[in-house]
This record gives C-alpha cells, structure tokens and sequence, in this order.
C-alpha cells in the first residue's frame, strides 16, 4: 500500500502514536518518529526525506503551523489529527486539508494518506 513511502507521525499520545506506527509499518511503510513535540517534529522533518505525514493539531508545546507550513506548502500530504475541532488558524490557512477526529481507525488514515498521494 505504502510501499516504503516514508510518513512523519506527530503525535503526543503515546498509545495513539504507538497504533499509527503499527499502521504504518503493516502497510509497508517507513516510519519516522513518532515526534511528541512540535520540536521534535521540526528537527525529524530536518534530518528526513518526509513523503507524507500524520499531525496531531494539539502538542504540548505549543501551535503545529509551523509543521504545517514546511510540509503542506513543500507538497508533503499532511493528515490532521485531533480530539478536538481542527484550530481555525489551520482551518483558514489549509482549507483543503484533510482532518479527522480521534479515534479514527488507522486503516482510514492510511487510506485516505494514500489518496492524497495519487492527487
């Protein structure tokens, strides 16, 4: 499905990221991180070729925008994911970004990561 496509996974929960990585891994993908923190995240997109990414809008240090803005407008496919409605900021910048709720199963995910790859 993936075919060792390489996807960032941003995200806090480590339960949640443990399960995405799995996901990820299942589909013949290539795993980078999980990245708990927005600075975290910066220095994995630094040090890795990032094809597409998983982003967890709420991280405890703070606004994912900058994430965002180095992956969506470098052409990097990026999920939103949150337990929460997606920030307006985000909403009004990337309106055709793709955003789900927790829990969405991780399958649907990938699916839809795979969709957006093709695009």
């Amino acid at each position: 499905m993936l075919n060792q496509v390489s996807v960032l996974i941003v995200e806090d929960e480590p339960f949640i990221a443990l399960d995405l990585a799995t996901a990820v891994k299942e589909a013949r993908g290539k795993v980078i991180g999980p990245a708990g923190s927005v600075r975290e995240a910066l220095m994995l997109i630094e040090q890795h070729l990032v094809r597409a990414a998983i982003v967890d809008v709420n991280l405890s240090d703070g606004d994912v925008t900058p994430i965002a803005e180095f992956l969506i407008e470098g052409g990097v496919p990026v999920i939103f994911y949150s337990g929460l409605a997606l920030p307006v900021a985000l909403r009004e910048r990337y309106p055709s970004a793709s955003a789900y709720k927790k829990p969405t199963p991780p399958e649907q995910l990938l699916n839809e990561l795979v969709a957006l790859m093709r695009k």
